[in-house]
């Protein structure tokens, strides 16, 4: 009601929630972000395409873990690569991760594609690293 734009992000809440009440978060938010396996059960259960619920928010984030993310933006889609990390420790956190970073970009104004790309490499620095919450961003690297 107060016009605030949010990412609806639902991760592993999703199975709570039938069609309807996942159609009327989908109205209320400004972008969302899924997993494909989230994004499949999305699907299913509001009956509508990815392009559909793209057209319906500013932008569409669907996480493809090694194989990058797609950015759906009115009803395109764009395929956004993998940062392929200098070795794979634990992937404990790399959503929250990549979260943080889109979050960055969005209030940064970036496009969407450019907050994708910024979540992509920090996921990989996450990645390389043991523990949710053990990496450091190196601001001077390019």
């Amino acid at each position: 009601a107060a016009g605030i734009p949010f990412v609806f992000d639902p991760g592993q809440g999703l199975p709570m929630f039938n069609g309807a009440e996942l159609a009327r978060f989908i109205d209320q938010a400004s972008w969302l972000t899924v997993n494909d396996y989230e994004g499949r059960m999305l699907c299913e259960r509001t009956g509508w395409s990815m392009a559909q619920i793209a057209r319906k928010l500013r932008g569409l984030v669907v996480t493809l873990g090694a194989q990058g993310c797609e950015v759906w933006v009115d009803g395109r889609k764009t395929h956004v690569p993998a940062v392929v990390p200098t070795q794979v420790v634990d992937p404990t956190g790399c959503g929250d991760a990549w979260r943080g970073a889109l979050l960055f970009g969005l209030e940064k104004g970036w496009p969407l594609v450019r907050c994708a790309e910024l979540g992509n490499r920090v996921g990989a620095l996450k990645i390389a690293q043991r523990g949710p919450q053990n990496y450091r961003l190196d601001f001077a690297a390019p």
